[in-house]
């Protein structure tokens, strides 16, 4: 009796379980049952055993998207009836849903996927200056308020703008407007349903139109998103709202994201954890469609797992993170569901969706008669977990967001796009049936009939309709069968009616042109917005789209956004063919890339050649025979010889000599323990070091294909190797999911293989080594590279403050430059290039997904970059960007005729920039004693020769020979002015070089004998430019105050200025024409002034002064064929101007670089690049159809259609670049 009692108590009940506490007790007398491990539960379902031991102590839950891996723990352990395995995951929802729940009567303070209503305002923090905005502009007429699903419309207008207003009405889209609206703010949300929605043609224009009829005397606000601009400008009434009252939705800035995120807890008296805060703020990209509502579930999500009144990190992981937190949620609810009950959840959810043809799939408001009885048990649920949103008489998906956010339900979708079209249109027919009165002439027929016969054919489909839309289908068979006879007449005279329709429709063949025209523009337009959304995360794409966006119209902003692609690292991108995440290799000569298969579906190997880096060539048939993820690639240090590392627990050897034909070499090495995660080879080839997930080291002997015995570190997997450069020592990486140690092994004899010294503890996993000589660099789960000395690797010195990207993020892997001098870091969705002297990090290189690889190439001019998306990305290094990383460069000038470019920034520096990829000539060239350091001024001299800089302290200008710019040779000191010296320029002969300070005199000297010839005097105030004319008689120099002063230089001794005024504010740049013409000056208040000045003694003005550009012209230049003139402001932003007409300029760029402050340009001898300096220097080209080729020649592989309508749903697939252009 007391045998069977206990027999009964240690029998695990899943229906006993209500806490995590309780989940761990029966999920433990599970296992003891089953006689199973941890580690055997963990290698059948393919989790951490860390993470699988928190799940039996009852330390923490399986997640939603770990439920497949629950089940499987649970089959292992015997429970495989479906029934059985039921309940457990009941009981797992129990838990998942029992911690923290907030009494009922708690308000939440976040809102999840659903908007924020007008009794919410309290909780609306963040966009309170854009309401002010919006509430500013609301006046009579049509405003349209625009911008992407997920930028927070809705919110804005229903809990920013309405309780602003004393009297408003909100109107759904479509409905009829109520003649007693009076002097209300009418406001009609979700606009875009009036494009997708069922309404016949004719209703929608009607509504268009009485909409605009109450906008001449009735304030009107429309919320649309963005990608159904070209929809709206179809309608004239629309398009002028878009042209002339458009009220642009822009992303929220961190200071902005900061106040959503904590003051709505802060106000329910919720404690959050800053480090949550701030991680937050670095996974969101605001910019990304749906990035708001992600956040605001997840912050939901969070509240709701909560302990008590504190949100912290724990929560916001058991939540499912910023990515996941909506399917987790979803995934929830899914699983209280039985099998009948997740049927009707699919076809509820796919009834809710709008599939969108030319443009994205769109959430679709839902009458509740559409619906079944039984659905309402299921449709109650997904309501009390805010993923849909019910009101009296209708039923919609609270947010676009969920459409993507849900991979269950977009594999949903993608499962059959076509057959969702098929009901989606036969729902729409058969409401019009109904309500026409079962009108005959509504009935299907023809292709229609026979489309929706044949979907309707498969008992799925035909279980997705609701009675009415059976009821029509079979309506519309029985009377095709009645009909047959007549249906070639009937279609007959369709087509005479199509004739006389399309006779009518070409009536007017300018007025379509133009139409079109209009419709290009707004795609282009539409595409250009995206391609400088996804710059920040996907340049390589991005750069493909501009190019899609010139070519569909080359408007202002399609040009621009190719010329501003120019300014930072052009990138090729490889995609491996199955998305698959992949690990990547590049042999010593950087001439081949390998990238394995690090997923159980694809665990090929492919090779790239990279002989020729920016057109980078598959080579060779896939290498097959691991049967599992390959997690380790490793090249030999003569290249000839590849080794692959998998979770099949081998190692296999590939001869790629011949990368064309590569070949196995011998037997795959077998007899390892567990999944190999690291590979390394001596640095004489001999030996292949091996690292697995049983925490040992092998080492595979080359010559005679035998294999050590294994070495044991100091506990966890070995995830990471690195020899020493004399192959006399190697860095091993161990660790657990949170904590790790690094040990240095003796390998002088891999016969005795033996610690070199204790392991040395870090605070977290370890999970990349790199070596340069001696110095080692290591990476960890912290977010921190921490660099060691290993000379003697019995004591290694840690060097230094360890070098931190992003505080909490995963490092996962580092790299050094083949000189040491640059270490490239891979962490979260950026790769970092750090300054290894100066610590300073000098490049960040964006990725949509997490960067899993980096390695340098080609010289160094190449970084080899690889994210989880599986995509590896080839950089240009470094780019045409020249950074110094201790002051901001302010100046720049090109020597006459060639490419070297000088710099000015505490020092003077030299660059052949040949190509846009600079490269230093000379080191720093700096001022002697007693001079404290150059400043930021620097001029040439026509014939090249001379180089003049001024100091910072003692106001000189030092001389330089730079004849051999790789030797130059310092001339002499000019004594300046008693001030600071803000410009210096030759004259176009090179027979003077004048100086202005901040005194208000330009010095001249000689330049033939560096004599001085007197002061000019400008008045008070500063000298911040001066300008010689090209036949050198005229002097010009930008003054404090608003002022242009001219000299005639030939008339030396007798100089007397002549004064331009007019200019209002400190004119702050100033410059002559090559031709002599024209002199350009741009002042502090941003505007640009032209005159003919081919009679300096009587300047005309030509034109308005150019507007346009935010902040101070800093800087003026025209091109070498005076055909364009270009002009940069302390705010960003790169202005080129066509000037053919210089008394009617035409905007030719508009170029945009936050952050920049343009305080000088040049343009190179053939007028095909132009640097700007303040900050960084930057090498732009200009002419957007050159741009356009290049990309195509170098982007690597094509935006495929699926990306194409993944991120211009609205626009159909257009392939940038012609097919012979890879």
């Amino acid at each position: 009796m007391a045998d069977g009692l206990a027999r009964d108590v240690a029998r695990s009940d899943p229906d006993r379980v209500a806490t995590r506490e309780d989940l761990g007790r029966e999920l433990t007398l599970l296992r003891t049952t089953a006689r199973k491990t941890i580690r055997e539960l963990g290698a059948a379902a393919a989790m951490p055993y860390g993470t699988l031991g928190g799940w039996f102590r009852g330390a923490n839950v399986p997640l939603a998207s770990q439920v497949h891996q629950f089940e499987k723990v649970l089959t292992v352990c015997g429970v495989t009836h479906p029934a059985e395995r039921e309940r457990w995951v009941r009981a797992l929802v129990r838990v998942r849903r029992s911690p923290g729940r907030r009494p009922a009567d708690d308000p939440a303070p976040y809102r999840g996927l659903a908007s924020f209503q007008p009794g919410d305002a309290d909780w609306f923090f963040g966009r309170q200056e854009l309401t002010v905005q919006l509430v500013d502009q609301v006046s009579p007429g049509l405003t349209m308020v625009v911008g992407p699903s997920g930028s927070g419309k809705s919110s804005l207008l229903r809990a920013g703008l309405i309780p602003a207003l004393a009297s408003w009405a909100m109107l759904p889209p479509g409905e009829s407007l109520d003649p007693e609206l009076g002097d209300r703010v009418v406001i009609v949300d979700q606009f875009e349903e009036i494009f997708t929605s069922e309404m016949p043609e004719s209703d929608r224009l009607r509504f268009i139109d009485e909409l605009a009829e109450l906008a001449t005397t009735t304030p009107v606000v429309v919320g649309m998103r963005a990608d159904f601009y070209p929809h709206a400008l179809r309608h004239p009434a629309l398009a002028n709202a878009l042209q002339s009252r458009q009220f642009v939705i822009s992303p929220m800035t961190d200071g902005q994201l900061r106040q959503a995120i904590e003051e709505p807890a802060r106000r329910a008296g919720i404690d959050i954890d800053p480090a949550l805060v701030e991680l937050l703020l670095r996974e969101i990209v605001p910019q990304e469609a749906g990035a708001l509502p992600l956040l605001s579930h997840t912050l939901l999500a969070i509240w709701e797992n909560r302990q008590g009144r504190r949100m912290t990190l724990e929560h916001y992981r058991a939540s499912g993170g910023l990515h996941g937190a909506v399917a987790t949620t979803a995934e929830a609810v899914y699983a209280e569901l039985d099998a009948g009950q997740r049927e009707l959840a699919r076809q509820l959810f796919l009834r809710m969706t709008h599939i969108g043809t030319s443009t994205a799939d769109t959430r679709r408001r839902v009458s509740r008669d559409e619906l079944a009885d039984e659905i309402e048990p299921v449709l109650e649920r997904f309501v009390a977990r805010r993923l849909l949103t019910v009101d009296a008489d209708t039923v919609q998906i609270s947010h676009e967001a969920l459409l993507s956010a849900w991979p269950r339900l977009r594999s949903w979708i993608d499962a059959d796009r076509a057959g969702l079209r098929v009901l989606q249109q036969l729902t729409q027919a058969a409401q019009l049936w109904e309500s026409s009165g079962l009108d005959s002439g509504v009935l299907y027929r023809g292709g229609q009939l026979e489309a929706a016969r044949e979907w309707a054919d498969d008992p799925d489909h035909r279980a997705a309709m609701n009675s009415l839309e059976r009821r029509f289908l079979d309506t519309s068979l029985r009377q095709h069968r009645r009909r047959n006879r007549q249906l070639h007449q009937l279609l007959a005279a369709l087509a005479v009616l199509a004739l006389v329709a399309g006779g009518l429709a070409v009536y007017s063949q300018s007025e379509r042109m133009e139409a079109d025209q209009a419709r290009d523009v707004a795609i282009s337009r539409t595409v250009t917005m995206t391609a400088a959304r996804l710059r920040v995360t996907d340049p390589a794409l991005a750069a493909q789209l501009a190019v899609a966006a010139y070519r569909i119209a080359p408007t202002l902003e399609a040009r621009s956004g190719l010329a501003e692609l120019t300014g930072s690292p052009a990138v090729t991108r490889l995609v491996r063919p199955s998305r698959a995440s992949q690990t990547v290799a590049v042999s010593p000569s950087g001439r081949l890339l390998a990238g394995a298969g690090a997923a159980v579906t694809d665990s090929t190997i492919l090779l790239w050649d990279l002989t020729t880096p920016r057109r980078p060539v598959r080579v060779g048939a896939p290498l097959s025979g691991h049967t599992s993820s390959v997690y380790a690639v490793a090249f030999s240090p003569d290249g000839r010889v590849l080794a692959t590392g998998s979770k099949d627990r081998t190692v296999r050897l590939w001869d790629v000599s011949s990368p064309s034909r590569p070949q196995p070499l011998g037997a795959p090495v077998t007899g390892l323990a567990d999944t190999v995660y690291a590979l390394a080879f001596s640095p004489d080839g001999r030996a292949l070091a091996i690292g697995g997930r049983d925490g040992t080291i092998r080492f595979w002997d080359l010559r005679t294909s035998t294999l050590s015995a294994p070495r044991t570190g100091p506990g966890g997997a070995v995830r990471t190797l690195a020899f020493r450069a004399d192959g006399r020592v190697l860095a091993a990486g161990n660790g657990t999911d949170m904590e790790g140690a690094l040990q240095l092994w003796n390998t002088s004899d891999l016969a005795n293989v033996q610690p070199a010294g204790p392991p040395l503890a870090q605070p977290s996993r370890i999970n990349t080594v790199a070596y340069h000589e001696s110095l080692l660099a290591v990476g960890s789960n912290d977010g921190s590279v921490r660099l060691w000395n290993t000379t003697r690797p019995d004591k290694p010195e840690e060097l230094g403050k360890p070098l931190v990207a992003e505080v909490g993020v995963w490092v996962n892997m580092v790299s050094f430059s083949s000189d040491g001098r640059l270490l490239a870091v891979g962490s979260s969705n950026k790769a970092r290039v750090w300054d290894v002297g100066a610590a300073q990090v000098v490049s960040v290189l964006p990725h949509r997904e997490p960067v899993t690889g980096v390695r340098f190439g080609d010289e160094d001019r190449l970084l080899i970059t690889n994210a989880a998306d599986g995509v590896a990305r080839l950089w240009d290094l470094p780019g045409p960007v020249i950074k110094q990383t201790d002051v901001p460069i302010d100046n720049v000038v090109f020597r006459p005729g060639s490419t070297l470019l000088a710099t000015a920034a505490g020092d003077i520096r030299l660059w052949d920039v040949a190509g846009r990829r600079p490269v230093p000539v000379t080191p720093p060239l700096t001022a002697p004693p007693p001079y404290d350091r150059m400043g930021s001024t620097v001029a040439i001299s026509p014939d090249g020769r001379t180089l003049a800089g001024g100091t910072r302290l003692g106001n000189a200008v030092l001389l330089w020979d730079i004849t051999d710019p790789a030797r130059p040779g310092r001339g002499k000191s000019l004594l300046g002015p008693s001030a600071l010296i803000q410009t210096v320029a030759f004259s176009p002969d090179g027979a003077l070089l004048a100086a202005g300070s901040d005194d208000g005199t330009v010095r001249l000297w000689d330049a033939r004998t560096w004599q001085p010839l007197g002061t000019l005097d400008a008045g008070s105030g500063r000298v911040f430019a001066v300008a010689f004319s090209p036949n050198g008689r005229t002097l010009a120099a930008a003054l404090q105050g608003g002022t242009v002063a001219l000299w005639d230089v030939a008339a030396a001794p007798a100089l007397t200025a002549r004064f331009m005024t007019a200019l209002g504010d400190d004119v702050r740049s100033v410059t002559f024409s090559h031709d002599g013409r024209l002199l350009a000056a741009g002042n502090a208040s941003g505007t640009t002034r032209i005159w003919q000045i081919t009679d300096p003694a009587r300047p005309i003005q030509l034109g308005a002064p150019l507007a346009g550009p935010d902040g101070r012209i800093f800087a003026v230049a025209f091109d070498p064929y005076d055909r364009t003139l270009a002009m940069g402001t302390g705010a960003g932003q790169l202005w080129l101007w066509d000037i053919t007409h210089p008394a009617r300029p035409q905007g030719r760029l508009a170029i945009n670089s936050p952050g920049e402050s343009f305080t000088e340009l040049a343009f190179s001898a053939d007028g095909s690049m132009l640097a700007s300096a303040g900050g960084d220097v930057r090498l732009w080209e200009t002419d957007p159809a050159r741009i356009a080729e290049r990309v195509c020649r170098e982007s690597g592989d094509v935006i495929t259609e699926a990306e194409w309508r993944k991120h211009v749903a609205d626009v159909p697939f257009r392939p940038p670049c012609p097919a012979s252009q890879p």
